[in-house]
């Protein structure tokens, strides 16, 4: 392959972080064995300011981010609390190439993540369906996308590895990887607490007691509540949409039983309660193939035929491609409600059997169905950790459930257009055994592995639209094995060879549960008939099964041109298995599959630290071949995931911190992403090569300013402002224009107080300062035809009282 055409000079982005590459390699970084002075200050204020090492297990052993030559951004615990994050999706905001949204779907879920990075994810929830961005907690991989917008509490670290994680990560991991760290325990006594109150009856509270049990047992204690109103009102009962309930608690178990030998469990529980996601109804679509598709001035049944005109024919004309005017449709020829202007063409009217623009809102819902979400997630782990000579043996046990009932009112009126209901249960059991170890007098470092993954659960959607009333959704079962191994080998001593490969085999069966309930096809009442309800099936009652296998290998080539500046280059490949169509309708005598999708990667990136380590930059350029994409289309009713596609993407990655002294510390990040596809698979007739990707923008910018100023008494007083730029994208792979985001930027500002000893701590702030307006998440159905729209919350401000022992 021609990497130089690969990288065309037209990439402005790409040329700029190449000729930093070079510039890294230049007279800039320290001499070689030349040491910053050790940093003076306690380890949270080293960390605020830059001078704080962070060590990652991005590679399954621990060493410094900075020599680590893979592409990764990597935070501290007390760096994100004193960004006033809660919640781990705002690490989106100033992380390079990475989107991360709440996305409730068609569900009605409040926590489910959408992740991506360097433009590939998945924003389904549907358990038939992988995410695209694995998700991992001490190591355990949280399969499911519902109840992954984590909390943070207690969190050691957060590390974003970004690109195929295919050989040591394996499974799902085709974009990247997340991976928290708790804070494990400490054979010391040590307690914290803090205390938060904002707009919104906002009231969050987190607790910390770390207890010694001995000169080997240790335990560790984390508790967090947190509650805020919603800001969208629910007309009908009062409910805000959009607030907050939830309580997360973990206790942990640390026993030391020697230098040589330590085991760590830990469990883990989240009771996650909401009056549903703050989404609003934005816009309806009276388009129809069926009826009026010219949208003609009509005239009455019966009328004679008139040039220019549409002369109405029910039932045949009947728009069942469009449930918000086959609403209208209904009521003018059923019930007699004047929904349908004959001349000129008025599609919607006011009354209430009508479905309008009266139920328009960025700040009310109007809907009457239930809603609700209410995840109820736990968790149990056992690491073992064993130094057998120069090797180390490591073991992971882990157990997850997730329970979880929501339901939506998705037309956001009194009328029966679109609800859903949601019951979800998951089970999930993992074991994993890595042997690390190195020979040859340090110069070969090796790990091999083994991976276990057992799923098994039930979805149930009750959908009630204005058509038909049906159950979808089914059982599902997956496992996954896999053998893994890497070995890195420096050689010239500044040089590293690693290579890497991993096997992974999934089995898959879903045995669908599909049944209709009430059939309203308008045609029989149009002409005197009644509902039938023949409860038919939609899919088969019959168990399906797939099964696929894939090698994903690894080889990365790194060169320390200083003791402070490295260059790498690596290539590495992932797979996301395939998966079930979960939601279908009209009926199909077979479920319907799809096929695995697969990434290739090449990267050239480097690392550095100039001036005695008070400047660190780091960046990287990427090329991803991206095969069998999944995407998320439409076929009658339902969305349906397809393997639509080949595409390939181009981007770079900047990283930039800068200590200059004076208690000042800047941080800076640019992601730039160019995806395209490459050819559309003839059955996805919803994309072109000219359709854009979705959530995913051409550019992410961050940057933060900090200024730690040392009062008399000892006390210190540190102000903060962080603000972030996203350039446009689009909310689906339809390219909806309706749902299109515009760039936006957000500026987030606090100041801290620190008081002498820095036992006690007061924190003010205001996220969203300028209280710009964008969308979260943006939903369209071409058979519901309502534009939907979860609009971020708006400028909010916060005092946080925190204290430590």
């Amino acid at each position: 392959m021609d990497m130089t055409k690969r990288f065309e000079a037209s990439d402005g982005m790409m040329v700029a972080a190449a000729a930093l590459v070079a510039l890294a390699t230049l007279g800039a970084a320290p001499a070689v064995g030349q040491e910053a002075p050790p940093p003076s200050q306690d380890a949270s204020r080293a960390d605020l300011l830059g001078q704080q090492d962070i060590v990652v297990t991005a590679r399954k052993r621990e060493e410094r981010a900075q020599e680590t030559p893979i592409a990764i951004s990597a935070f501290s615990g007390d760096s994100l609390a004193a960004r006033g994050l809660d919640k781990v999706d705002g690490i989106a905001t100033f992380t390079p190439n990475l989107s991360f949204q709440n996305n409730p779907s068609f569900g009605g879920a409040s926590s489910s993540a959408a992740i991506y990075i360097r433009g590939i994810g998945q924003k389904e929830f549907l358990p038939t369906t992988e995410p695209g961005v694995g998700v991992y907690v001490d190591g355990v991989y949280v399969a499911r996308s519902v109840g992954a917008l984590l909390d943070l509490v207690d969190i050691e670290r957060v590390e974003v590895l970004r690109g195929p994680q295919g050989t040591l990560f394996g499974r799902n991991t085709i974009g990247g990887a997340l991976s928290l760290t708790t804070t494990r325990p400490e054979n010391r006594l040590a307690a914290s607490a803090q205390v938060t109150a904002g707009r919104y009856d906002r009231i969050d509270a987190r607790a910390m007691l770390n207890v010694p049990l001995g000169d080997t047992l240790s335990a560790r204690l984390s508790v967090g509540t947190f509650n805020r109103d919603g800001y969208v009102t629910r007309v009908a009962d009062g409910k805000d949409l959009g607030n907050v309930n939830t309580k997360t608690a973990r206790l942990q178990l640390r026993w030391e039983a020697s230098p040589d030998f330590e085991v760590n469990l830990a469990l883990d529980g989240t009771d996650d309660r909401s009056h549903g996601p703050a989404l609003t109804l934005s816009g309806i679509d009276y388009r129809s193939a069926v009826f009026n598709p010219q949208g003609l001035p009509m005239l009455p049944p019966g009328s004679p035929a008139t040039p220019g005109h549409y002369v109405i024919d029910p039932p045949f004309d009947a728009p069942v491609d469009n449930f918000a005017l086959l609403n209208n449709y209904i009521a003018t020829f059923l019930g007699g409600q004047p929904c349908l202007g004959f001349a000129p063409y008025s599609p919607q009217g006011s009354a209430a059997a009508c479905y309008g623009g009266q139920y328009l809102s960025r700040r009310e819902d109007f809907g009457t169905a239930p809603q609700y979400s209410r995840n109820k997630l736990w968790g149990a782990s056992g690491t073992i950790e064993w130094t057998i000579g120069a090797a180390k043996l490591k073991s992971i046990t882990a157990y997850r459930r997730l329970d979880g009932s929501f339901a939506r009112d998705g037309d956001h009126s009194p009328l029966t257009i679109t609800h859903f209901y949601d019951s979800l249960t998951d089970k999930q059991f993992s074991q994993e055994l890595q042997l690390t170890g190195a020979t040859a007098d340090n110069n070969l470092k090796y790990l091999v592995g083994g991976y276990y993954f057992s799923e098994k659960g039930n979805n149930i959607n009750i959908l009630d639209f204005t058509p038909v009333n049906f159950q979808s959704g089914g059982r599902f079962t997956t496992k996954s094995y896999a053998a893994f191994g890497q070995l890195t080998y420096t050689f010239a001593e500044r040089v590293d060879l690693t290579a890497g490969v991993r096997y992974t085999k999934d089995d898959k069966s879903f045995l669908p549960d599909q049944t209709i309930f009430i059939d309203r096809t308008p045609g029989e009442q149009l002409i005197g008939g009644s509902p039938n309800t023949p409860k038919t099936r939609v899919l088969p009652y019959e168990k399906v099964s797939r099964g696929e296998d894939d090698v994903t290998p690894m080889i990365n080539l790194a060169w320390r041109a200083t003791d402070r500046a490295m260059l790498y280059a690596s290539y590495s490949k992932g797979f996301k298995s395939g998966g079930f169509v979960q939601r279908v309708f009209p009926p199909l005598a077979a479920t319907p599959q799809y096929d695995a999708e697969k990434a290739t990667a090449f990267e050239l990136g480097f690392k550095s630290e100039w001036l005695d380590r008070r400047l660190t930059l780091n960046g990287a350029v990427f090329l991803t071949k991206y095969d069998d994409l999944q995407v998320q289309v439409f076929t009658g009713v339902a969305p349906v995931t397809k393997n639509a596609a080949r595409a390939e993407i181009r981007g770079a990655e900047l990283e930039a911190r800068l200590s200059p002294g004076g208690g000042f510390f800047i941080e800076a990040s640019a992601g730039y992403l160019d995806p395209a596809y490459k050819k559309i698979d003839p059955a996805a007739t919803e994309i072109t090569l000219a359709s854009k990707f979705e959530r995913i923008s051409k550019w992410t910018l961050s940057a933060s300013l900090l200024k730690s100023i040392s009062l008399g008494d000892g006390s210190e007083l540190t102000p903060r402002v962080d603000w972030s730029y996203r350039s446009g994208f689009f909310m689906d792979a339809l390219n909806t224009a309706e749902l299109y985001q515009d760039g936006y930027h957000i500026v987030n500002a606090s100041i801290a107080y620190d008081f002498a000893g820095r036992a006690f701590s007061l924190i003010g702030g205001v996220t969203n300062l300028t209280n710009s307006r964008y969308t979260q998440t943006g939903i369209y159905g071409s058979s519901f035809r309502q534009y939907e729209q979860l609009f971020a919350r708006s400028r909010e401000w916060y005092v946080t009282a925190k204290w430590k022992l």
